[in-house]
């Protein structure tokens, strides 16, 4: 990629200001709290955050949720069932990004994201170990090689 496709792909990526980082409907009809815009799609309050970081020829997307856990018996299958709904956010988000940089007014080729084989990663965090409910933060992480 040359300079002004990397500088397409930081704007395209950047949600800094005037734009959201939580996740959104893909109809305005499924999106029953009202709609606000961002860049990428109507926004949706959400316990769901994507954030996407370019290093180099690498760029990780990370999604985080906010869930209850529950019992312990059950936590691992609860841990699962959000990966799966993550890994979905995440998907979502890359083809989003490549639907826009592919844009005429953008960079007008298709972005080439490949996964890095075995770069997903996931973090549990309890926020409250006490809690009935036990809160935890997931973070799913996957790093893109893109061209």
């Amino acid at each position: 990629m040359n300079f002004e496709e990397i500088n397409i792909l930081g704007n395209i990526i950047n949600d800094s200001w005037g734009t959201g980082s939580t996740n959104y409907y893909e109809r305005e009809e499924e999106n029953m709290y009202g709609s606000g815009m961002t860049r990428l799609g109507p926004a949706q309050p959400s316990s769901v955050a994507t954030k996407v970081s370019l290093h180099g020829e690498n760029m990780t997307v990370t999604s985080l949720a906010i869930i209850n856990l529950g019992s312990i018996g059950s936590q691992h299958k609860e841990i699962t069932k959000v990966e799966n709904e993550l890994d979905q956010h995440i998907n979502k988000y890359i083809s989003k990004i490549k639907k826009e940089f592919k844009m005429k007014e953008n960079a007008g080729r298709a972005l080439k994201c490949k996964q890095i084989k075995d770069s997903e990663k996931t973090d549990v965090e309890m926020i409250n170990h006490y809690a009935a409910n036990r809160r935890a933060y997931v973070r799913r992480s996957v790093v893109y090689e893109v061209s």
